[in-house]
């Protein structure tokens, strides 16, 4: 990555973020007692998925391989509706096997490559956010001796200086600070020792984090006076003895980690990664040849209906790795639900049910871009699957009330033709989506998804 040179720092009276709001689904005026039906064209039943296929669970107690959703380099990074790798790992030990190839095209944070590695299985990630490919860089790599305190001094007291090219930068940083992060990303960006830099990634965006205006509560960017009062509090007294002390500890902590993952892989394996970062995973897929692409399973957690603008989480993060506001932006616009995408017939009647009483225009279209977008995608990667597709997908909240996300896809891939083999429902223990028990934009009581989906497809024996 190529640093860029400082630009001069303006303080803005008001940040220009964009703002989708998450709630809005639920501002839909809708009857909630609507029975399932399976989904029928004229007198044909095209897709069935009854209650008897759908099984409670609890993922992180069913792979004792994994001792928690955090342990190794799956607790690396605080992503948004991050994917838990007992999800992934009991998917591949019932289904997967060495050598066998899998795909997710919603990786995230590379959840789904991460445990597919320790099973010795080759894996394709695919995402929008181009933190996916610098995390599995990370995540993946081995936890060597080195010598962190000449590590933290080295940064502290770099003379290399560079600041990223973000127009709102001390809007959310206090003034103070400025000069030390410039150091400190001076040292990261002029690094030559590949595993050093990588080795500090992570640690430097949580420390820098740390000592921003963003508040730590919300999974979004956004500037809130108890941030103000929590930043105040650190710059008391020997701050920068302060920073280094946070930046030492994460560092030991990223080291631990990828100890703990390491002790993970029984029997190291050769296997083939590509990890794809920054693409658009609706483009991808419609790249793919069925004749010359083929995975074995596509294991995948789309993003969340009510919770789509993954780039806006870590806008902050990706400015300090050295990417332009310009290209931020452009991300941000192929997020959901903003980008355009080719509408779809989607197959379920679950799915119209709840379109047609969504009478906003603009609720009606981010709830359709949302299956075009995903489903599309499916659709063009299920030719090129050879045996199974697991979707872990969590309901969508409207007017306090859920819309069966899982069962729109089921519906929708039974009638293309796959067998839906079961629904494994498991409760959520943890999971950081909204803080306030009053949604800001409703008014309406926040009520939090209280379990996921994961819904297992077969491609029938022909």
């Amino acid at each position: 990555m190529n640093p860029e040179s400082t630009e001069q720092l303006t303080h803005p009276d008001s940040v220009a973020e964009p703002r989708f709001d998450v709630g809005t689904l639920a501002q839909a005026e809708l009857p909630m007692s609507i029975p399932y039906q399976p989904v029928r064209r004229g007198e044909a039943q095209l897709g069935s998925v009854g209650a008897r296929r759908e099984i409670e669970v609890l993922f992180r107690k069913m792979v004792p391989r994994i001792p928690s959703t955090t342990y190794g380099t799956f607790g690396l990074y605080r992503y948004p509706a991050k994917f838990i790798p007992q999800v992934v790992a009991y998917t591949i030990e019932m289904y997967g096997a060495p050598g066998k190839r899998v795909i997710d095209p919603f990786a995230g944070s590379g959840t789904t490559g991460l445990v597919a590695r320790l099973y010795g299985m080759d894996y394709d990630l695919w995402d929008l956010n181009p933190l996916l490919e610098i995390l599995h860089a990370i995540a993946v790599m081995p936890a060597q001796k080195v010598d962190i305190s000449d590590i933290v001094h080295k940064a502290i007291h770099s003379e290399q200086h560079w600041l990223p090219r973000w127009s709102n930068l001390e809007y959310w940083y206090p003034k103070q600070i400025v000069p030390l992060l410039a150091r400190v990303w001076g040292y990261y960006h002029h690094l030559d020792d590949s595993y050093v830099r990588k080795l500090l990634t992570v640690p430097l965006l949580k420390t820098t984090r740390a000592f921003s205006f963003n508040d730590h509560q919300r999974q979004k960017l956004s500037r809130s006076p108890k941030a103000v009062q929590r930043v105040e509090k650190l710059l008391e007294g020997d701050w920068k003895q302060r920073f280094a002390q946070m930046l030492y500890e994460e560092l030991v902590t990223v080291l631990q980690k990828l100890y703990e993952y390491q002790k993970l892989i029984s029997e190291p394996q050769e296997i083939k990664a590509n990890v794809l970062g920054g693409v658009d995973s609706l483009q991808m897929a419609t790249r793919c040849d069925p004749g010359l692409c083929q995975w074995d399973i596509l294991i995948t957690s789309p993003p969340y209906l009510q919770a789509q603008e993954y780039i806006r989480c870590s806008k902050m993060d990706l400015f300090w790795l050295g990417y332009s506001e310009e290209y931020i932006r452009s991300l941000a616009k192929q997020e959901l639900p903003y980008k355009q995408v080719e509408a779809i017939p989607v197959l379920s009647e679950t799915y119209e049910r709840y379109r047609q009483m969504i009478q906003e225009t603009h609720l009606r279209q981010m709830y359709e871009r949302y299956f075009y977008a995903v489903l599309g995608t499916l659709d063009r990667l299920a030719e090129c699957i050879t045996e199974r597709m697991c979707l872990f997908v969590g309901p969508a909240t409207v007017r306090g009330e859920s819309v069966p996300i899982d069962r729109i896809f089921a519906e929708h891939f039974v009638a293309k033709g796959w067998e839906h083999e079961v629904t494994l429902i498991d409760k959520i223990a943890a999971r950081v989506m909204f803080r306030s028990r009053v949604n800001p934009a409703t008014g309406i009581e926040d009520k939090r998804m209280p379990t996921e989906h994961l819904v297992i497809l077969r491609r029938p024996v022909a």
